[in-house]
């Protein structure tokens, strides 16, 4: 099975891009598309007057468009920071941690923000890891929502349960390729 998305990973760039855009995101992870589309990080591409529509300038502001060649600016999304969603946003596979791990799905850290917030950005003001980590942090609000009405009921010890893709073996990932244009 891992062979088989190795070769899948491996023969990616001959399916173009691995970008699918926030809002096949917003599907499964509402509140967290909520609060991003509300963030500078969704207008990072429109803040830039006509005079900064450079490559350098693009590198930051709009990474997907510069990855993809889609003339549909995004700013800066949800792949931006969690690699392209092409391979890896079937809620089969997202439900596997690991799977989606192997299917390009990225933890972004704060290295992961000193790419555009590090020393060669021309931002005049500093740049806090742990203050702008607590601005983005739109996980926590996400899993807030997604808590189900009777959790107060439960000690907060994790319910164990087995993944889907290990339980189920193959056919599941069978099932995700046949999905799949």
């Amino acid at each position: 099975m891992k062979s088989l998305a190795i070769a899948m990973l491996l023969s990616a760039p001959a399916f173009g891009s691995d970008l699918v855009g926030p809002v096949a995101c917003r599907a499964c992870h509402a509140e967290a598309y909520r609060i991003w589309s509300q963030s500078a990080h969704a207008r990072a591409a429109q803040s830039l007057g006509a005079d900064r529509q450079k490559p350098l300038c693009l590198q930051c502001h709009s990474r997907d468009e510069q990855r993809s060649g889609q003339a549909e600016v995004a700013g800066v999304s949800c792949e931006t920071c969690h690699g392209g969603g092409r391979y890896y946003e079937l809620a089969v596979v997202m439900k596997d941690k690991e799977l989606a791990r192997l299917f390009g799905l990225i933890d972004p850290t704060p290295q992961s923000c000193l790419v555009c917030h590090g020393g060669e950005s021309p931002s005049l003001k500093p740049f806090e890891v742990k203050e702008a980590m607590a601005r983005i942090d739109h996980w926590t609000a996400e899993r807030e929502a997604r808590k189900p009405r009777h959790a107060s009921l439960y000690s907060g010890a994790p319910v164990p349960h087995p993944s889907p893709i290990r339980s189920r073996g193959s056919d599941l990932l069978a099932r995700w390729l046949k999905a799949r244009p």
